[in-house]
């Protein structure tokens, strides 16, 4: 068998991948390589984009499950999906200027009265919300994961394989909520809002309810009763935060 000298750590080797460092035997670049390379990476149908999206779409918690019990090879990466697909939700809510909207919407819902200058402030909260969503979104995956595992998962699951969980959740609500955002576009008006709104809620709880089924075994209404819970707590604590940023940003404003 021919002997090759792997071009990534100097091993020699048999057959097609270096027993050290896991590499296959290289060529020189083509264009039709680079063009397989690139086609590759969006239709493979272990690894591909498009498959792993399938597969987050439709059971975000057996994907979990699967990367908690090691098996890992046949799926692209998950935290890379999630950055790809929450960059371009970001993209979406920032043509929208969907934030900024929703805080209008419903202080107009709750007639809620403010001065010129409190208003000026939440809006530039609100645009700076819109701004860095794909941070905020960020954020909020080991908030959601901390109280999953505070609730149910702290016996069998350690805190990290629970973010590994609503890391797979949130790239199922990231790409129904591609979906959503677009509709914004077709109905760019306060009622179509709060439709969306509330939709974007359904859609979050479907999502948490689907992956704690898949991932812990608990029957349906279980899994909703958890994932109501875990979604009321994290909100809470995002409320209070927007409400503690927003007073001190009044406050080094110099605003009253």
């Amino acid at each position: 068998m021919e002997q090759h000298t792997c071009l990534n750590c100097g091993n020699k080797f048999e057959d097609k991948f270096c027993n050290q460092c896991g590499q296959q035997t290289t060529h020189r670049y083509t264009v039709a390589h680079v063009f397989h390379e690139v086609t590759h990476v969006f239709t493979h149908a272990d690894k591909g984009i498009f498959s792993f999206a399938w597969h987050i779409i439709c059971k975000p918690g057996i994907v979990a499950l699967d990367l908690v019990e090691g098996k890992r090879k046949r799926y692209f990466n998950l935290f890379q999906f999630l950055l790809l697909i929450v960059g371009f939700t970001t993209f979406l809510i920032s043509k929208t200027d969907f934030i900024v909207l929703a805080t209008k919407t419903m202080n107009t819902a709750n007639e809620v009265k403010m001065s010129t200058k409190l208003s000026a402030a939440q809006q530039e909260i609100s645009l700076l919300m819109q701004k860095y969503n794909n941070i905020l979104q960020m954020l909020l995956i080991p908030i959601f994961s901390l109280f999953s595992w505070l609730f149910f998962a702290r016996k069998k699951y350690n805190y990290a394989e629970t973010i590994v969980l609503h890391t797979a959740s949130s790239a199922q609500t990231n790409v129904f909520a591609i979906a959503t955002t677009s509709l914004f576009f077709l109905m760019n008006n306060s009622k179509g809002f709060a439709i969306i709104a509330v939709l974007s809620i359904f859609v979050m709880l479907f999502s948490f309810t689907i992956s704690y089924r898949q991932f812990f075994k608990f029957s349906i209404s279980r899994s909703f009763l958890y994932a109501f819970l875990v979604v009321i707590c994290t909100y809470v604590i995002q409320i209070v935060l927007t409400a503690v940023i927003t007073i001190l940003f009044v406050i080094a404003s110099g605003l009253k």
